[in-house]
């Protein structure tokens, strides 16, 4: 079982599969992997070099039959998918509750046949889903062990100073994906570099922050930023990027980060924000 709903341009959502009365979906194509290209070169050896590869833009097609009033339901059709708008696809069913932006490329149909069907072509120009929830897990040197309500009979510790910061991040999906890093400066800090020990990258930026700085990087593809903002003045930090530094991508399953910097290591707080990507449903 499953739920196909579609976000038009001005915010209205309109359900196609729980409306059996006026609109029956019959076919929905482009839900699995789209296709992808694998650009090679020949050599004088036998067989190709391999170049390079992507994956080609996505195509959601949705069959419906119409019932009830047909012309009015077909009608209302246009009216709700205006041809060329933009539009958001939302698809659920027991494992996947994903989401994908696109583009309104044909609501048509033959008007003439004893059945009549509409068909509603969705080009994503991006081709993954993403997922409704996002993932969010904080990565700083000091550990909170204090919660409330509490009954207290012997001294207990609120907090607990790692001697290696770390944290775990879970990529469910089934792709790599990008991250948000929001990091708040308590203090003097210089010198920040962070780890994925799983993939073996590190992000770093020489520069001296202060207390009350918050610095943004976003890794995700398309949306790439490093900045810092400091009394409500945004200062760009591409060109303060480390040596070496990767935007990172968080393999599907268990990410392991870390941080340290030059000083004022104390004074470093990482919430990492985290959207799943799919390659189908």
């Amino acid at each position: 079982m499953f739920t196909l709903k579609i976000e038009n341009m001005y915010g209205q959502t309109f359900e196609l599969t729980h409306n059996t009365s006026n609109y029956k979906v019959v076919g929905v194509s482009g839900l699995t992997y789209p296709t992808s290209n694998i650009n090679t070169s020949e050599g004088i050896t036998d067989g190709a070099y391999y170049n390079s590869q992507r994956l080609q833009m996505r195509n959601i097609v949705i069959d419906i039959m119409l019932d009830g009033d047909i012309e009015a339901n077909r009608q209302q059709l246009y009216k709700i998918f205006p041809i060329k708008s933009k539009c958001t696809v939302y698809f659920r069913n027991e494992n996947r509750n994903v989401k994908i932006d696109g583009w309104i490329e044909i609501v048509g149909g033959d008007l003439f046949s004893q059945q009549e069907q509409m068909q509603i072509s969705i080009i994503c120009t991006h081709p993954y889903f993403e997922g409704l929830e996002t993932i969010q897990t904080e990565l700083t040197r000091v550990m909170k062990l204090f919660e409330f309500p509490f009954s207290i009979q012997t001294p207990i510790p609120i907090s607990e100073i790692r001697t290696l910061p770390f944290c775990t991040i879970i990529n469910g999906g089934d792709m790599k994906c990008g991250c948000i890093l929001e990091i708040s400066i308590l203090g003097d800090v210089k010198g920040l570099r962070i780890y994925n020990t799983t993939t073996q990258e590190m992000f770093g930026i020489d520069y001296d922050f202060q207390a009350g700085d918050i610095i943004m990087i976003d890794t995700t593809t398309g949306n790439k930023k490093c900045i810092v903002k400091r009394n409500n003045v945004e200062i760009n930090l591409l060109f303060y990027r480390a040596v070496g530094s990767k935007w990172f991508q968080l393999v599907s399953g268990a990410n392991d980060f870390t941080f340290r910097v030059s000083e004022g290591q104390e004074f470093v707080k990482i919430l990492f924000t985290v959207v799943e990507r799919f390659g189908g449903v």
